[in-house]
């Protein structure tokens, strides 16, 4: 485990409240949630289903707005954007990673890799040589050409976690990245988001049943009643 806490705090959120539906039927999933992430660390996300942890992610990603709360990236209140702004801020600055791979089927591994570029106007030839070296990270260079049904489901995810970082984000969501793979691919793909944390200083937040794997990261929480509490999964050390 590392000691992250003399880093800098990129995202803060504070106050993060979220319900669904309306009158009897209201669920509030989170409420009053607050969470600093360090710079360059990887935090996991465990709970039992149901109590939010991808509703978290999505506040987390802009992909939703909270019914309360704030989300600041570097003391910029990230909410106060209209929903051009924010779709810009996403493809510049969060990376996904989900449990179903999401990729095109119709495009190439190198072609789904550098979307998030084409996305935001970039074109392919300017985009092609960092895919391609992202693609030779995750140990794909021999399949850059391939469409997605050529490739196996590790391979797949390997695709996504490429496309999640083509950007240079500041920030890695994972939502379950390994819990649709068998138990060595989903460790192969969890050493290659560490990597990928090693290498960029990528902060990383990952929602995993896989409390082995959450055990391997700088800090674990656990999403209980809405909040978020410090978990007692013992870490196991490893060298940064």
């Amino acid at each position: 485990m590392r000691d992250i806490s003399s880093t800098t705090v990129d995202f803060s959120a504070h106050g993060l409240s979220k319900a669904y539906g309306r009158g009897a039927g209201k669920v509030q999933v989170l409420q009053d949630l607050d969470l600093d992430l360090f710079r360059g660390e990887m935090v996991a996300i465990t709970g039992v289903s149901g109590t939010g942890k991808s509703t978290l992610l999505h506040l987390l990603g802009a992909l939703d707005r909270p019914d309360q709360g704030s989300l600041h990236y570097k003391g910029e209140p990230i909410f106060q954007r209209d929903d051009a702004s924010l779709a810009v801020f996403r493809n510049k600055t969060i990376g996904f990673v989900f449990q179903f791979h999401h990729l095109l089927p119709e495009f190439t591994a190198l072609e789904n890799t550098i979307m998030p570029g084409l996305i935001a106007g970039k074109k392919k030839e300017e985009m092609a040589p960092d895919g391609t070296e992202l693609l030779n990270k995750v140990g794909l260079a021999h399949r850059l050409d391939h469409k997605v049904g050529e490739l196996s489901g590790g391979e797949q995810q390997r695709v996504a976690l490429a496309r999640a970082i083509i950007m240079k984000p500041a920030l890695l969501l994972a939502d379950e990245p390994t819990g649709n793979l068998d138990p060595k691919t989903g460790e192969k793909v969890f050493d290659l988001i560490r990597e990928m944390n090693h290498s960029f200083g990528l902060t990383t937040v990952m929602v995993t049943h896989n409390y082995g794997l959450a055990s391997r990261m700088d800090r674990c929480l656990t999403l209980l009643n809405g909040k978020l509490c410090q978990s007692d999964i013992v870490h196991e050390k490893y060298q940064s």
